[in-house]
């Protein structure tokens, strides 16, 4: 194992440095007697108890439920394909815009890059050139395992682990993307707090989330109890978004992007062979004349 990767993980509750077991393909928390499995040179470093906080939310009381969240996210990585691009056209474009919003933003000193809900590993493909370390972390052991196969390098870490119970030392990450990620989480001020906490003092964290969107739901006829669509449990503005900033940060930014009138005309993969600083001033416009018809939000915060 990478010693450097290695230098940045801790224990998932106690947050206390951890050994490499070679022989036992492990890593140890000495302290606690506790042990992790490796699969395939990726840590899972992921405890099977749920806070019981972290089940609910308004939805769930709605419907009197709760959210196994790390059992649905492994189910769900295991049933639909994140590393297979859309069938549509219009939809992978809107998607490299996406992409090309986030890598504007990533410091070009950033030297350790966290990927918060891997998917499909494009972060990593996107940096492999760019000489950072990249952890390709999710829920799933799915995702940074099949990551770690697809875009295999050196400087590319695969990491099975849940943000409320984040085992990457504090203040060790440079920047952290966790796109469209935190729609799905049920305490969002919670998550915001557990990736600003490993940032490095200066550090980066770059979030995008569908924007002002309607939650739709149907009554799923396994349970009987209505189910959000993509199990989306919030939807946020820029101003809702900031009631969950973590404590004492000031220095933050919104965005709205990709306006879904050039998207749904097509308009966007005409404007497709442009450069991402020509295409931010077309795409602003729209949203200024459609009142802002957006598909994405940003938030990012500087530690």
């Amino acid at each position: 194992m990478d010693p450097d990767f290695l230098n940045h993980l801790v224990h998932p509750i106690y947050k206390t440095p951890l050994q490499y077991d070679e022989a036992n393909g492990q890593l140890i928390d000495v302290a606690h007697n506790d042990r992790f499995t490796i699969k395939e040179n990726v840590p899972v470093l992921l405890m099977q108890e749920e806070d019981a906080a972290l089940t609910k939310t308004g939805l769930h009381d709605a419907a009197g439920s709760q959210f196994n969240y790390k059992e649905h996210y492994q189910q769900d990585a295991e049933t639909y394909d994140y590393f297979q691009q859309s069938e549509s056209a219009v939809e992978r474009e809107e998607h490299n815009r996406l992409h090309e919003y986030i890598l504007a933003q990533i410091p070009a000193n950033a030297a350790w890059v966290l990927d918060a809900g891997c998917g499909g590993g494009w972060l990593a493909k996107a940096l492999k050139n760019k000489n950072k370390h990249v952890i390709s972390m999710d829920i799933s052991d799915v995702n940074p395992l099949k990551a770690t196969k697809n875009v295999a390098y050196p400087f590319h870490h695969g990491l099975v682990a849940d943000v409320f119970e984040l085992p990457v030392k504090e203040g060790s990450i440079d920047c952290i993307v966790a796109s469209e990620i935190i729609e799905h989480v049920s305490d969002p001020k919670r998550f915001l707090s557990a990736l600003t906490a490993v940032l490095k003092p200066g550090g980066k964290l770059i979030i995008t989330t569908p924007y002002n969107e309607r939650i739709l739901q149907s009554l799923c006829i396994h349970c009987n109890h209505l189910t959000p669509h993509n199990a989306h449990l919030h939807s946020f503005t820029e101003a809702s978004i900031q009631k969950y900033l973590p404590a004492g940060i000031t220095k933050y930014s919104t965005n709205v992007f990709n306006n879904k009138v050039l998207v749904r005309l097509g308009l966007q993969r005409i404007f497709g062979f442009l450069p991402l600083g020509i295409y931010k001033g077309i795409d602003s416009l729209a949203n200024v004349v459609t009142k802002k018809r957006a598909y994405r939000l940003m938030l990012v915060i500087e530690k």
